[in-house]
């Protein structure tokens, strides 16, 4: 388990304003894009994708690339009734990220206040924790490299910078080994932000971005990116938080936007279990 330093308590809203307003890379140039939050509900959970929590059930590298490989096929035939269809393997994975499947992609947002909701909601009897990151200096702070094919038996290597999108090759590249179960390629040797098209209501809700995880970095820690900071979102003061992020309409409609989160934001606003 991975130990964070924590710079603070968040216990009202504006806390979180105050410290936001502090922050040097909220003045810098694409701001709403490299800036990055997450909330949890357990402060203690580590910063890692599904893949590489405990409950996934497998040892090895070998075995764990095995195992989503054959979710992630699975998904694809299973699904295609329910979907429009023409979904690429980069919408694909997305997708199974956010509908609860086990991937290497760890939820970010550019939504602060999207990330206390997510630290406030859950596990009330614990401290959650709210994460933020200067997501531009994931690929320097590794040293990340990647290769790219400019022609016929002609690659470069390149310096990983600022953040993908679903079409970067270091993206579709590890797609590739996922999806193609292809031994020729290979996952890159860092963790690496990619934000993927708003295609999705849910993924456009949360203001979602993401985290791909690799071999020997399942979890992110200040040592992939020493701009993380963790301030710790008291159990005690949970329930008024949550209370004031719904005065502001951040609640489970806003972030989720279907039906049954409607049901409960409705019957939270009348106090009914």
């Amino acid at each position: 388990m991975a130990k964070h330093k924590h710079a603070g308590n968040i216990r009202k809203v504006i806390h979180l304003l105050e410290k936001l307003d502090r922050m040097e890379s909220i003045d810098q140039s694409h701001a709403h894009v490299r800036c990055w939050f997450r909330g949890h509900g357990d402060e203690s959970w580590d910063l890692a994708p599904g893949v590489y929590r405990s409950d996934f059930p497998v040892t090895t590298e070998e075995q764990r690339l095995e195992l989503e490989q054959r979710l992630t096929q699975d998904y694809r035939v299973m699904s295609a009734g329910i979907r429009t269809g023409d979904e690429g393997e980069a919408e694909l994975y997305f997708l199974q990220q956010h509908y609860r499947m086990k991937t290497r992609l760890l939820d970010w947002t550019n939504n602060p206040l999207a990330a206390l909701y997510f630290a406030a909601s859950s596990k009330p009897d614990k401290d959650g924790a709210l994460f933020v990151m200067d997501a531009y200096q994931l690929g320097p702070s590794q040293k990340g490299k990647y290769t790219m094919q400019m022609g016929i038996d002609k690659y470069i290597t390149k310096e990983f910078r600022g953040i993908a999108d679903s079409r970067h090759p270091v993206f579709q590249d590890a797609l590739h080994v996922i999806f193609w179960w292809d031994g020729e390629k290979t996952f890159p040797d860092f963790i690496f932000p990619v934000r993927p098209d708003y295609f999705d209501p849910r993924i456009t809700l949360q203001r979602g971005c993401f985290t791909f995880h690799v071999p020997n970095r399942g979890v992110l820690s200040e040592n992939e990116n020493p701009t993380l900071k963790s301030y710790v979102v008291p159990s005690q003061d949970k329930p008024e938080i949550l209370r004031q992020l719904a005065i502001l309409g951040v609640d489970d409609f806003s972030i989720f936007g279907d039906l049954e989160h409607l049901s409960n934001r409705l019957k939270a606003a009348y106090s009914i279990r």
